[in-house]
């Protein structure tokens, strides 16, 4: 398909431009248009200029909630070391208390055996004793004999009586140490249930700092999409403005809308074998068909090997080209405003799907259109 040439019918309604100026606007009109477009842009800049100062107060104020819960999360990461060792410190003081009390079960169980052994010794000797007493006026030899006795006896009770007292005191160190350690054992679990308050209160704090980190980036995020808002506005209030101010095509290079929705299957190659000196376009469907620019439709027919084409001059010797059209909604010297619908997409052969074939052209060279329309 692209091996037909437009060339001569291109000479052919360049000509035809000549049967139709463009007409001119109102000076008047224009002017207080383009007054009412410039107070508009200054009104947004003056809105964006607050938009910023908002932002960067937000941004402060973000830092500045940044540094405080570097701060509290320093002081969490302290409390939870105190915590730690606190922790393995009252571990060690159980681990004690149970070992004393291991150690006093024994030394009570040390203790039964002795007193135990005591009265069994005193119940076997007393009676030995007593006899001895009621003897302790015989002969010289029982006497001797008895005093032996009585050096024995009191030897044995007074050792007896010795490892008593050595239990007993024993048994009272590991007393007062079994209470040593139960105080120590309190002490250290009322600190902990401190620490762990604290620790309480340096989460809520952190928890509150997020919440308001979070609040602070929603603000952000409102502020800054007003701000993009607010810009978005200021390009299309200057693309009005110069629009107003100037229908060269030639100033708007590079953001001229995409003629249709769609996605490019077949893109500019003029030097290829054949040369497609335009960009193809597949549609879902039969979708709206839209001039790029101001101009004047200088062809609404069908041509060969193209089906129904508009073509549209749009001054300076630039025309745009839009083929396959299932059909079309303007007249030949109609003028057409940029962004007016002029007709629907066709079925496009090359692509075997609905579709639009568009060209642009500089006197009888065609350009490549991607280089002027806006990005999609």
């Amino acid at each position: 398909m692209h091996k037909v040439s437009l060339r001569p019918v291109l000479l052919i309604l360049a000509a035809i431009i000549l049967l139709f100026p463009l007409p001119a606007k109102s000076s008047q009109t224009e002017s207080s248009a383009v007054g009412r477009i410039r107070e508009e842009i200054k009104d947004q800049k003056q809105n964006i200029k607050k938009q910023k100062k908002v932002l960067l107060k937000l941004t402060r104020k973000e830092r500045e909630i940044f540094g405080e819960l570097a701060a509290v999360e320093d002081r969490i990461t302290e409390v939870e070391r105190t915590l730690f060792r606190s922790e393995d410190e009252h571990t060690k003081i159980v681990e004690d208390e149970e070992a004393a009390k291991l150690e006093q079960d024994v030394l009570q169980d040390e203790l039964e055996i002795i007193v135990s052994n005591l009265k069994v010794m005193l119940t076997k000797l007393w009676p030995i004793h007593s006899r001895k007493l009621e003897n302790k006026f015989g002969s010289l030899e029982d006497w001797e004999g008895s005093d032996r006795n009585f050096v024995w006896l009191a030897s044995i009770y007074k050792d007896a009586k010795k490892e008593l007292t050595r239990a007993e005191e024993k048994a009272k160190m590991i007393s007062e140490n079994l209470e040593v350690q139960a105080e120590l054992r309190s002490k250290a679990e009322s600190k902990m249930v401190d620490i762990n308050k604290t620790k309480d209160v340096l989460l809520k704090g952190k928890l509150k700092l997020l919440s308001g980190i979070r609040s602070i980036r929603s603000m952000k995020l409102t502020r800054e999409q007003e701000l993009k808002g607010l810009l978005d506005t200021i390009n299309k209030l200057n693309y009005k403005l110069k629009s107003l101010t100037s229908k060269k095509i030639l100033t708007f290079k590079g953001s001229l809308p995409n003629p249709c929705d769609g996605k490019i299957k077949i893109k500019f190659k003029p030097f290829a074998k054949p040369p497609v000196r335009g960009t193809g376009y597949k549609t879902n469907g039969n979708v709206n068909v839209n001039s790029i620019f101001w101009g004047k439709v200088v062809h609404n027919d069908t041509l060969r090997g193209f089906g129904r084409v508009v073509i549209i001059y749009h001054g300076y010797n630039y025309y745009s080209l839009y083929a396959y059209l299932a059909e079309s909604f303007v007249k030949t010297g109609q003028e057409v405003e940029k962004d007016e619908i002029i007709g629907k997409t066709g079925y496009y052969p090359n692509l075997k799907d609905t579709g639009l074939y568009f060209e642009l052209r500089f006197h009888q060279k065609p350009v490549n259109p991607q280089k002027w329309l806006s990005k999609q």
